[in-house]
């Protein structure tokens, strides 16, 4: 799997200046995350880079390489479970007590340590999708 991209294709629905939102609709790729999804509804809106110069009503592939997803996941999930541990080990040489309210205080902070270093990642051309070709339009579609 090393090295494969993950394709998708969606509708831009707005555009920003040089960004197009893209919408698409969950694929099996993305599991459970909910990471770009709205509550109860199975699209996303995601902004991406117009490469393409595509247009309102556009269908346009989008691609993410899978180790890139691999990276976002193990550092959204495994870090704040890394603190969880190391709170739940530190709290518990001296008391039970100590050892839960150790680790969800360090779960929680590492968190919000991750969540204020967002802007940094999304920054990060590695874990940004890009529109690698426009394959139709909305009017095609139907």
């Amino acid at each position: 799997m090393a090295g494969e991209e993950l394709r998708q294709t969606g509708k831009v629905v707005e555009l920003k200046g040089k960004l197009a939102v893209v919408r698409f609709q969950r694929s099996d790729a993305c599991g459970h995350c909910n990471a770009c999804f709205h509550f109860g509804s199975n699209e996303a809106d995601i902004e991406i880079d117009n490469s393409c110069d595509a247009g309102v009503g556009d269908i346009v592939a989008i691609e993410l390489h899978s180790g890139s997803m691999f990276k976002a996941s193990a550092i959204a999930y495994g870090i704040p479970l890394i603190g969880l541990m190391l709170g739940v080990f530190i709290g518990s040489r001296i008391s039970n007590m100590f050892a839960v309210i150790g680790g969800v205080l360090l779960c929680c902070g590492t968190y919000f340590i991750l969540k204020g270093l967002d802007p940094a990642f999304s920054k990060m051309r590695e874990f940004k999708p890009r529109m690698i070709e426009i394959v139709g339009h909305e009017d095609e579609q139907q």
